[in-house]
């Protein structure tokens, strides 16, 4: 699966203005013949606080990827990296952001933000950092058929 254009066509389907959009969302992912004619079924896990949404939710059986879009503040970073929060920039721009998390080229826990200023061009990014791409991370590897997954015994009768 190619992740970068699962994870555009995925932000394409779901983009909200960034001042527009109150709160995140948390979306499984289904693609292929079976998601019907656009190619992608998304359903909706979760909406709220988007750094939070990823610690809440049990993923579904099946799944191929998840994604969390929210509206957020962007700003440029200091040579050493960010020196205060983006939101407190004063170059501080609204982004509609779309993140994607899922297996791509056989490596597993990979993901794909999409970056959008307005309705401009979506810009694709890979390798995030910060707390959203690290729960992001922990919730695809919490999924039930995740290689490391172990099987719940059933309870004695």
């Amino acid at each position: 699966m190619d992740l970068e254009a699962l994870a555009l066509a995925v932000d394409e389907r779901i983009r909200v203005p960034a001042a527009e959009r109150g709160s995140g969302r948390l979306y499984a992912v289904r693609s292929g013949p079976e998601a019907g004619s656009a190619g992608v079924t998304l359903q909706l896990l979760a909406e709220g606080e988007a750094r939070t949404l990823p610690q809440r939710v049990r993923l579904p059986d099946g799944v191929d990827a998840i994604a969390l879009t929210s509206g957020v503040w962007v700003a440029p970073m200091g040579e050493d990296g960010p020196d205060r929060p983006p939101s407190q920039h004063p170059e501080r721009r609204r982004a509609h952001l779309t993140v994607l998390v899922g297996t791509d080229d056989g490596l597993d826990g990979v993901d794909v933000s999409v970056l959008r200023y307005g309705d401009g061009a979506p810009t694709v990014l890979r390798g995030g950092v910060g707390l959203i791409h690290q729960r992001m991370l922990r919730c695809w590897s919490r999924r039930p058929e995740a290689p490391w997954a172990t099987a719940r015994s059933k309870p004695a009768a």
